[in-house]
C-alpha cells in the first residue's frame, strides 16, 4: 500500500468513525433528555447538543479512536 493510499484510508475511516460516535452522542442526548430539551428554544437546544458533542469528540473520541484506528490499520500492514 502507498503512503497516499495509507492516509486516504486513515482519513476515510477517522471521518466515518467520528460520524458514528457523533451520530450516538446526539441520538443519545435526545432520547435520554428529550422532554428538558423539548422545553428548550431551537437554538438553545442547538447551543447545548453542539456544545456537549464538540466536547465529547475532543476530549474522548478523538483521542480513543485516532489511537484504535492506528492500531488497527498497523496490524494489517504485511509482516507486522
Amino acid at each position: 500500500m502507498t503512503t497516499n493510499q495509507a492516509t486516504w484510508r486513515i482519513k476515510l475511516t477517522m471521518t466515518l468513525g467520528a460520524w458514528l460516535f457523533a451520530f450516538l452522542v446526539v441520538f443519545t442526548l435526545l432520547s435520554v433528555f428529550k422532554d428538558e430539551l423539548a422545553s428548550l428554544p431551537l437554538a438553545a437546544r442547538a447551543l447545548v447538543l453542539s456544545g456537549v458533542l464538540v466536547t465529547v469528540m475532543t476530549t474522548v473520541v478523538q483521542p480513543a479512536l485516532k489511537t484504535a484506528i492506528v492500531r488497527w490499520l498497523g496490524r494489517s500492514k504485511p509482516g507486522a
